[in-house]
């Protein structure tokens, strides 16, 4: 029976360490490292690097450091570098060795700084166009939805002030932003010359706003403090910055303003009333209403009066669990053959998902371009607005859209659809005969208001109790557009559009529960706008990955054979009208022979 000693003396010299052997053959890392290509690294990223000093981590790596963190969801960079000792295959996927110096964490933070978000961009682009070219991308059927991404900022961090004073800030964060990126891109088109340092840097520290520098439209800045907030800090103020002339005021009255917000007291409060501590200066979220409290503050949006100075571009929204914090909203656009993310956009969670349809098929078309020409877009009740229909319409596109709903029947109001529109009178009609005439046109919101040619024939109508209470009777806005978006309903309403809905549930919810259990999206890593579409690209470039592994096995050939025997039996099918993207029963079947 051998047993160990108890002190082992390190051998002095080692020569069969060889990770390429300890390194299974299956491996995920072996795999990924099959399939991933970082050609295109050096050449993305060579201007941002001087011609002397201190020689930098080789960009590939760097590269695959980010892509371990999303891969295996590792909480943090420091944790990252800690973990690689003692992980023979990450030092094996990143070509080190046991004798390798391990770099420090701060190295992914300053190339993100220093090469901004256009080579992230491109890994996920490549990785779109490697599924592609594997067959896993059909063209034919495209699911849009977001999801909220809570921000890397806690609530404790959030001010309110004037809504002058909020926006002035949010405006200097990101001028100051654009600044440095235009900063870099002019050092990135003339490299520095020997001897010369390069300083390059994408954006302000991660842990603070950045201050900004008063430029000609400006008469004085805002200048937030760099420490964390707490129970005793407020807002520096030298004066409010591009105010309107109605909110403009003296000298002496800006000086006292800025006087009483640093001592703790409200923006449009005399520096001579009471101060009270300087805690009430910092309130929650849902701040409880009292009596001293302006009545214009329940018409505004509370991101119009509240900021964090952690990060100013977070904005506040109410989460589905009912709870309030600052959040991002992350957009995707997914193919339904196999689930491959093909667009994806970051934006403030205060941005209504129906605007981005738009962005998002027009990226899916740049890197879809074998796509067939009609191509079918699902999504919910929040993307079937007018003006997604009649874009969809525009661009060929057969729009699946939960139909967007005003709820009349819950406000006690009588639905549209009771109402009969005469095209030639241009009138409407309601259930007892009454006409409802043209009253007003909206250029500007492409609408027609009509309105009831009498209004006491509202006031003695039965159907009065169940169709309006307005004094000057019932009115109906139509969109200038009407046909084209009652086309586009119809469509949308058939049985194809439901099934392709209810296809949607669990192709999107499925791609977003895996992000958010796997590679952990729910959360921002880094803080800023820019920093969290970079962490959606490295995420999104990740699933594509692992569905290229699971499914890149199958050969293209193979692929378009099954496509083309479901397209057929499709056509068989009693409604050839229909557009399915791929019928349950009939994969079943395929499947089985």
């Amino acid at each position: 029976m051998g047993t160990m000693p108890a002190h082992l003396q390190e051998p002095l010299f080692c020569y069969r360490a060889n990770l390429e052997r300890r390194e299974r053959p299956d491996h995920p890392l072996r795999q990924i490292n099959a399939i991933l290509d970082l050609r295109f690294v050096l050449p993305a990223v060579n201007d941002c690097y001087g011609r002397s000093g201190h020689v930098s981590l080789d960009p590939r790596v760097i590269v695959k450091l980010m892509l371990l963190l999303f891969y295996y969801n590792i909480p943090s960079e420091r944790e990252l570098m800690e973990q690689l000792p003692v992980r023979l295959d990450f030092l094996w996927f990143l070509g080190f060795d046991l004798e390798t110096d391990i770099p420090d964490h701060s190295v992914l933070s300053k190339a993100r700084a220093r090469w901004g978000g256009e080579i992230f961009k491109q890994l996920f682009e490549r990785s779109v166009q490697q599924c592609i070219r594997a067959g896993l991308v059909d063209g034919r059927l495209l699911h849009v939805d977001s999801t909220i991404v809570e921000a890397n900022a806690s609530k404790n961090s959030v001010i309110q002030s004037s809504p002058e004073l909020v926006a002035a800030l949010r405006q200097a964060y990101q001028d100051q932003e654009q600044k440095l990126q235009s900063f870099q891109a002019v050092s990135a088109a003339s490299p520095p010359s020997v001897g010369q340092s390069p300083i390059l840097q994408a954006g302000p520290p991660s842990d603070a706003p950045a201050k900004p520098e008063p430029s000609a439209k400006q008469t004085t800045a805002v200048e937030p403090q760099s420490q964390q907030l707490s129970a005793q800090s407020a807002l520096t103020v030298a004066g409010p910055a591009d105010l309107t002339a109605d909110h403009a005021r003296q000298s002496s009255q800006r000086q006292a303003q800025s006087q009483s917000l640093a001592a703790g007291l409200p923006v449009d409060a005399p520096a001579a009333s009471a101060a009270p501590e300087p805690s009430a200066t910092v309130e929650s979220v849902a701040p409880q209403k009292g009596p001293q409290e302006p009545s214009q503050k329940t018409e505004r949006s509370v991101n119009q009066t509240h900021v964090s100075l952690t990060d100013p571009q977070a904005h506040l929204a109410r989460c589905k669990n009912g709870a309030t914090d600052l959040t991002f909203k992350e957009h995707r656009a997914v193919d339904d053959a196999h689930g491959v993310i093909t667009a994806v956009e970051a934006t403030c969670s205060t941005v209504a998902d129906g605007t981005q349809l738009p962005v998002l098929v027009a990226q899916h078309q740049s890197r879809a371009t074998a796509s067939p020409a009609s191509l079918t877009v699902a999504g919910d009740k929040h993307y079937g607005t007018a003006e997604n229909f009649i874009y969809c319409a525009d661009h060929n596109l057969r729009p699946h859209l939960g139909c967007a709903s005003a709820n009349v029947q819950e406000r006690g109001q009588m639905p549209a659809s009771r109402f009969v529109y005469d095209a030639k009178a241009d009138h409407y009609v309601c259930p007892q005969g009454h006409f409802l005439r043209l009253h007003q046109q909206k250029p500007e919101e492409e609408t027609k208001i009509y309105l009831i040619e009498n209004a006491a024939l509202c006031q003695a109508c039965p159907l009065r109790a169940q169709c309006t209470s307005a004094k000057a009777g019932r009115s109906l806005k139509r969109h200038m557009q009407a046909e084209i978006i009652a086309r586009g309903q119809a469509q949308a309403n058939s049985p194809a559009g439901r099934y392709s809905r209810k296809r949607r549930k669990h192709v999107m919810e499925g791609s977003f529960a895996d992000a958010a259990n796997n590679h952990g999206s729910k959360r921002a890593r880094w803080r800023g706008l820019a920093r969290q579409q970079i962490q959606s690209w490295l995420i999104c470039a990740v699933q594509n990955l692992r569905l290229l592994l699971k499914h890149g096995q199958r050969s293209p050939k193979r692929i378009a054979a099954i496509g083309g025997l479901l397209r057929m039996a499709a056509r068989n099918r009693p409604n050839q009208g229909r557009h399915l993207a791929r019928p349950w029963p009939i994969c079943v079947n395929v499947i089985e022979l």
